[in-house]
């Protein structure tokens, strides 16, 4: 990791310490984040930014996720969607060189809206209901809802997809850049969910909202970012969650260290059974931590995304069978409103973030079996 990357690092997390998180959304968090110039981990040099690998954000992402899974899903947003950019030249330079200036100068967070009510995810195909027309001057205006829009209060522009045109039988799908600053913009709150409930993922609802159109392909047609956007994106949800993993385990380790039950002879950490459950989970964390950031250096040294999925599916399932143990080792401690009850909560939306298990498992199943005919 770049010095410059781990001294804002460092400075984030004391800043992240410095407050009490909990479920509620903090703006405060976000900028602990702004305050220490972590914002600007993958944009690059020449702009300002700390110009991150995604082995780099990666290792990044792990750290803030084991502080509060929240704010590094949240800044997961920010990383991914910056790091392709920079590493997918689709988006035309003028836009991207406009919003490097707003993220070193101004500290401005970004993030895509894609994801609609009933429409399902646009990881599998989805064509967005909000629709884009065009005025007389020429000026692109979106309407429509977006949810699950993470980190909606503290964001400055998003990158937004809209249906273009009228015809049903060949759609074509825009990607806009859109201020929200901007008139026609209106932030929602969200809803209760099971984990993850400080993210603040909103519904982002847009009303005749003036738009830069960035980017416009068939609904049948290849993204023309190519892998960048799905490697950026997969790494970056894996990392926070295995960092939630990992701090359920560092945080269950020091509970057990001192707890002293009964006539304080012996700490929860001497119990065999704690100590076995606790290398159990240790396994699966560092097993997943490896596998993690070796498909994240494959993409820096050979924009090699083939097993992106697999991380994620990897670093989730390891979270989630940490923070279950970590529970068993807690008791009933552990079930009582706190960091390790979160962290159980928060491991699990997870298993809703693409690359999704399912698709992931057919996908290595074809593998297989193509392999396997090709050998016949």
């Amino acid at each position: 990791m770049k010095p410059s990357i781990g001294t804002a690092l460092g400075e984030a997390i004391d800043g992240l310490r410095a407050l009490e998180l909990g479920d509620a959304f903090e703006p405060r968090a976000a900028a602990a984040l702004v305050d220490a110039g972590l914002h600007r981990l993958c944009v690059p040099a020449s702009a300002g930014g700390l110009e991150a690998s995604l082995s780099e954000a990666a290792e990044v992402l792990l750290a803030v996720g084991a502080v509060d899974g929240s704010t590094a899903l949240g800044f997961a947003m920010q990383v991914h969607v910056t790091g392709a950019m920079r590493d997918a030249t689709a988006v035309p330079e003028t836009a991207r060189e406009r919003l490097y200036r707003a993220i070193v100068a101004e500290g401005a967070l970004l993030n895509n809206a894609a994801t609609e009510e009933g429409g399902g995810s646009p990881a599998r195909g989805a064509i967005p209901g909000t629709t884009a027309g065009s005025d007389s001057d020429g000026t692109w205006r979106l309407t429509g809802e977006k949810t699950w829009t993470t980190w909606l209060p503290n964001l400055a522009y998003a990158f937004v997809t809209a249906r273009i045109g009228e015809d049903e039988a060949a759609p074509e799908i825009g990607t806009f850049l859109v201020d929200l600053a901007a008139d026609g913009v209106e932030r929602r709150e969200g809803f209760e969910a099971l984990g993850m409930r400080g993210s603040a993922s909103g519904r982002l609802v847009l009303t005749g909202t003036p738009a830069e159109l960035v980017g416009r392909r068939g609904v049948k047609e290849p993204d023309p970012r190519g892998a960048a956007p799905g490697a950026w994106f997969g790494i970056a949800i894996a990392a926070v969650y295995l960092g939630i993993g990992e701090g359920a385990r560092d945080g269950v380790a020091r509970w057990a260290i001192d707890r002293r039950p009964g006539d304080g002879s012996t700490a929860v950490a001497d119990i065999p059974s704690v100590q076995l459950r606790l290398g159990r989970l240790d396994a699966e964390l560092r097993a997943a931590r490896i596998v993690v950031l070796e498909v994240a250096r494959r993409w820096d040294v050979d924009r090699d995304a083939a097993d992106v999925a697999l991380a994620k599916l990897v670093a989730t399932r390891a979270a989630v069978s940490a923070t279950d143990e970590a529970l068993r080792i807690a008791g009933g401690p552990g079930f009582l409103a706190g960091r390790l009850e979160r962290a159980f909560r928060d491991a699990r939306a997870g298993l809703i973030n693409p690359p999704l298990e399912d698709v992931a498992l057919l996908g290595f199943a074809r593998t297989v079996l193509e392999r396997g005919e090709a050998q016949r």
